[in-house]
């Protein structure tokens, strides 16, 4: 009878130990353990997602082009990380240059050599002439750059020149990418260091990484949306006064970095005890590719805002069955909206 009683306990442990085992086994992902003291947290880290002061595609390259704050760099020695750089410096620089595959396996990086010059507008001075090393970034992946010290209050030209792609060719991609690119463009820095350049990209609003999904609201001029009717794009109107605000949405659990599709997004406006709700459907774009976007049009002044994804319930292969989020998740913001220019 012991005995019996002694089995039926042993039972009832595995039967409440294997849940626990499968999920462990599920979610695990060697490393995430290591080297913590150097992990930097995820919502600090902006995406690039095709979006910079410069963006232009040219001889197959989707080009990339972005300058901002001074970044927390480790290279590797004798097989230890160690940090690259003194960011005491507080006319550093991070300038950063992107190059994707634009004509064969569209939005994949290509391995270059990437070479950049910068000069002042107003003396001529040859600031930067330096190689870009290739490194990898949370929330940006794989690209080109480097601090590079540039004084605040003024404007420059740069010039980036960027090898043929360094790497054996299967036949289908022997013609491609076999040419030098030189690519130029300016911008400025205000008083302090905020770069300003020609390309009208998003302005970041808010980012929040949780359950899996980092998402970034961002806010630009209007864009004019297009819907699918039997085949033909009919624009849609557009309100004065709008302003097109950009939802992105990534899975940082598994698959990191891909475009999380198939979402439902809401974004809910708050002034004043009024709410105005926003359904954000898909939108593609040729500048940053795949996202939820509306125009919207709202009053000057200062707002909170919340976005929420649903709609959670696409099929999941084993692996990814509870790393990414199942529940709704909600993310808000607060921001001023200026008076529009004149």
């Amino acid at each position: 009878m012991t005995d019996r009683k002694t089995l039926i306990v042993l039972l009832v442990f595995i039967v409440a130990l294997v849940p626990v085992l499968v999920i462990a086994l599920l979610t695990y992902r060697p490393g995430d353990d290591e080297d913590r003291d150097l992990a930097v947290p995820m919502a600090s880290m902006a995406h690039a997602h095709a979006t910079g002061l410069a963006v232009e595609v040219r001889d197959g390259m989707q080009l990339v082009f972005n300058v901002g704050p001074a970044a927390q760099l480790y290279q590797l020695v004798d097989g230890a990380l160690e940090q690259r750089g003194d960011l005491a410096d507080a006319s550093l620089r991070h300038i950063t240059v992107d190059v994707n595959d634009a004509a064969l396996a569209l939005g994949e990086r290509l391995p270059v050599n990437v070479s950049l010059q910068v000069r002042r507008q107003d003396s001529g001075e040859v600031v930067v002439q330096a190689s870009a090393p290739a490194m990898y970034s949370p929330g940006h992946g794989y690209h080109f750059g480097d601090n590079y010290p540039l004084p605040a209050g003024a404007a420059y030209d740069w010039t980036v020149t960027i090898s043929p792609v360094l790497a054996l060719r299967q036949e289908g991609a022997q013609d491609l990418w076999l040419e030098p690119v030189v690519w130029t463009g300016s911008f400025a820095l205000d008083a302090e260091g905020r770069a300003s350049g020609q390309a009208s990209a998003p302005t970041l609003i808010g980012e929040l990484t949780q359950d899996g999904l980092h998402i970034m609201l961002s806010q630009q001029d209007a864009r004019p949306l297009y819907a699918l009717e039997d085949g033909t794009a009919v624009p849609e109107p557009l309100e004065p006064l709008s302003r097109y605000y950009v939802v992105d949405i990534t899975d940082h659990a598994v698959n990191y970095e891909t475009k999380l599709l198939d979402a439902t997004v809401t974004v809910t406006f708050r002034r004043y005890g009024v709410a105005l709700v926003v359904p954000f459907p898909p939108v593609i774009s040729p500048q940053y590719g795949f996202h939820y976007g509306a125009n919207v049009a709202l009053e000057p002044g200062d707002w909170t805002v919340e976005v929420e994804v649903s709609g959670l319930d696409f099929l999941r292969h084993a692996g990814a069955a509870v790393s990414l989020a199942r529940a709704p998740v909600r993310a808000s913001f607060s921001f001023t909206l200026d008076e529009p220019a004149t």
